[in-house]
């Protein structure tokens, strides 16, 4: 996570005050000032500083209008300065953070042809139909690891996969395993031995692989058939152009991905995608609440465990914190109050059975 320059921070602080005292307009999301404290306190992920290089470069444009780029006019700031501001770039002179941006975007892109392990995204898909087909040395199965167009869980961003997207990678032939969990130990097929094939569909990624004679294999063949594990997942990185933004950073579309690996999962990747990790952390800042103890609470939950007493009691303080008040606060959309409504009920459920 790069750090960010001085002047960078500042601007966004200046954008959180406007912001305070009314300005910035309505189209402000609540992903935009999240982000903009990041940057205030001198953080920016990789993934923002791509968007706000693009961001930046779609709206400089803006700033020819006197209101977002002239202090002396009696109507600055404009909404169109606000949100420069909170991108990080001082409108006044926006030069040295798009100069900025523009060097870490490109060093960013760089390194994507150098990515570790814990660079590569992995998202999942719950499988309602499986095809099975056994056979005397074990099992093949089909599945789907991606749909297409079907918008992801709150990453904090939403995601769509367009179709197509695994198209070249496809072509490319490069050996992708099955794997157990993205356990990269102890592979269940490779497409270079043919015991898995990929292809895209109308609907989306298609997995049919072979599972082998052994130990992994059968048990891995039993859990699908008693439909123990109904998940697969994918593991991919981005390559430059491969994905688009929303101006405000709130939506993604994927348009071409390298695919590492696909995945038979026990439980929903989407928990442990970087962009999750990296959600789970705001949350933990907003609320005060440590971010381990956080994530295991909500694993715990996820999996249907009984919660201790701490867990639960964290949950509970969580939910406190993040509901509608009389005071003013951002508007909470119904996809979240749905979410925390749940939450309350498996909360309340609990407390009963203890």
């Amino acid at each position: 996570m790069p750090d960010v320059p001085g002047y960078m921070s500042e601007a966004a602080r200046k954008g959180l005050a406007y912001r305070a005292d009314g300005y910035g307009g309505d189209g402000l999301t609540d992903g935009t000032i999240r982000e903009a404290r990041q940057i205030a306190d001198g953080t920016m992920s990789n993934d923002k500083v791509i968007r706000a290089n693009a961001w930046g470069a779609r709206h400089e444009v803006d700033l020819d209008a006197p209101q977002n780029s002239d202090p002396d006019n009696g109507d600055f700031p404009g909404a169109g300065a606000v949100a420069h501001y909170l991108w990080g770039i001082d409108p006044t002179n926006p030069g040295p953070a798009r100069r900025w941006l523009e060097r870490e975007a490109e060093r960013i892109r760089e390194e994507e042809g150098r990515m570790s392990s814990t660079d590569v995204e992995t998202r999942h898909v719950t499988v309602n139909e499986w095809e099975f087909r056994d056979s005397g040395d074990g099992m093949s199965f089909a599945g789907y690891a991606a749909v297409f167009n079907s918008p992801s869980e709150p990453l904090p961003f939403r995601e769509v996969i367009a179709p197509g997207a695994f198209t070249r990678s496809l072509k490319s032939r490069n050996n992708v395993f099955l794997l157990w969990s993205h356990d990269t130990s102890m592979p269940l097929a490779s497409t270079r031995s043919k015991t898995l094939r990929l292809s895209e569909d109308s609907k989306g990624l298609l997995v049919d692989a072979d599972l082998p004679n052994t130990s992994q294999g059968r048990d891995a063949a039993e859990l699908l058939r008693a439909q123990v594990v109904d998940s697969m997942s994918f593991g991919f990185t981005v390559p430059p152009g491969g994905d688009s933004w929303s101006e405000d950073g709130s939506q993604r579309e994927l348009r071409q991905v390298r695919l590492h690996e696909v995945s038979v999962v026990a439980f929903p990747a989407y928990t442990k995608t970087s962009a999750s990790v990296r959600s789970i952390d705001a949350l933990a800042d907003k609320t005060g609440a440590d971010a381990d103890a956080l994530n295991g609470a909500l694993d715990a939950l996820e999996r249907g465990e009984t919660l201790t007493v701490d867990q639960a009691d964290l949950l509970s303080t969580v939910v406190a914190s993040l509901a509608p008040t009389p005071e003013p606060e951002p508007a909470v959309d119904d996809d979240v109050k749905a979410k925390l409504d749940i939450l309350r009920t498996k909360l309340d459920l609990h407390f009963k059975s203890l």
